[in-house]
């Protein structure tokens, strides 16, 4: 397990949360995704097929050295809902264990969000998932509903490449890394048969069950600890024992990063990060509650509220970085005016932008 400490980095100034009164009037509130109506459920469903069938951003071009990201070309007859898919995989080496992992993902999930209610006439708000609720049977969870209207699918076909053939996300047809529908492959213990996904200098016991990871307990303790303390609320959720990768590994597929079938490495390069994991709509769903764990943690003491700890580089990209001392990321460091990069989607975003979710470019809440 990792040792939590405090690196000696200089932190950057501490800012105030902007009032809702000086910058977000009327913010708006991202529910848990079984707490919205049916309706509103099927209008998320419908707005992100919409995205699938758009065509490819020509703005969306990728920034990594494809030597380093380690992902395939840019499809060009590729949707618009692949370019958010594109955008992960080519940034996967920046903004997974540096200090880019939460501030990015927070920025990604609203940029969906616009991205939906600006192309596709969506008029709702981005919901969450909360799995808290799910650990006891995640395998027959109700968010897994077969409805057409408005269910997100359940597990895929084991005799078809795990490929989900219900609910309304079924016919949805992704780019990356090869053209396939959206797989998923229920894998509680995914540690067991030798899984590479870990960072040098960890070795998870194969016998973990991964749903103990995300329970409300361990939620309530990540919420409740680490005052001030950004380089450790990060490392424990990020890392193994923290609840951002037990979702992505349990539904496995492309949640999971696995390759499609008939495709081994170094045709796929599985790297870290689950690089094509938003090929998978859950994913949105996930990391809108990865958000609200931080936005939790943010307004439950005055001292996280703008608490900010963590590197540009990663064991990923720096052989002198070693993930074991720099789990949140290794020199240089990164500050609240550091940029936070889109590969198009967005422009000169910063890290200090997106600290308030009621401030600055943001405007909503968590019920």
């Amino acid at each position: 397990m990792i040792s939590l400490h405090i690196l000696p980095i200089a932190l950057a100034s501490a800012l105030l949360f902007t009032s809702v009164s000086g910058h977000c009037r009327k913010p708006r509130v991202r529910r848990e995704w079984r707490a919205i109506s049916s309706d509103e459920r099927a209008s998320w469903i419908n707005a992100v097929k919409c995205l699938a069938n758009l065509p490819h951003d020509p703005k969306i071009a990728a920034t990594v050295d494809p030597a380093l990201s380690l992902i395939p070309p840019l499809a060009l007859n590729s949707s618009h809902y692949d370019d958010f898919v594109y955008v992960h995989m080519d940034l996967n080496v920046w903004i997974h264990m540096t200090g880019l992992f939460l501030p990015w993902h927070r920025q990604y999930v609203q940029a969906f969000e616009d991205e939906l209610r600006s192309k596709c006439g969506y008029d709702g708000v981005q919901p969450y998932w909360g799995w808290t609720e799910d650990t006891a049977d995640f395998y027959h969870a109700t968010i897994f509903s077969d409805s057409t209207f408005d269910g997100l699918g359940s597990w895929g076909d084991p005799n078809n490449d795990f490929q989900i053939s219900t609910g309304g996300l079924k016919d949805i047809t992704v780019a990356y890394p090869v053209p396939h529908n959206i797989r998923r492959n229920y894998t509680l213990e995914p540690f067991i048969g030798g899984w590479t996904g870990s960072p040098p200098g960890t070795s998870p016991d194969p016998t973990l069950m991964l749903n103990t990871t995300f329970t409300k307990a361990n939620v309530d303790f990540i919420i409740n600890s680490f005052g001030g303390d950004y380089f450790s609320f990060q490392a424990y959720t990020e890392g193994i024992f923290g609840p951002h990768p037990g979702p992505h590994l349990i539904l496995g597929g492309d949640m999971g990063g696995r390759c499609p079938f008939g495709l081994e490495p170094p045709e796929c390069n599985l790297g870290i990060g689950m690089k094509w994991s938003p090929n998978d709509p859950m994913f949105f769903l996930h990391h809108a509650m990865i958000d609200k764990v931080w936005y939790d943690w943010q307004h439950q003491n005055s001292s996280n509220a703008n608490a900010f700890e963590g590197g540009a580089n990663s064991w990923q990209t720096d052989p002198n970085i070693t993930y074991l001392q720099y789990p949140t990321g290794g020199p240089p460091w990164l500050n609240l005016s550091s940029v936070i990069p889109g590969d198009g989607f967005w422009e000169d975003v910063t890290i200090g932008d997106v600290m308030d979710a009621v401030g600055g470019r943001l405007c909503y809440t968590y019920a």
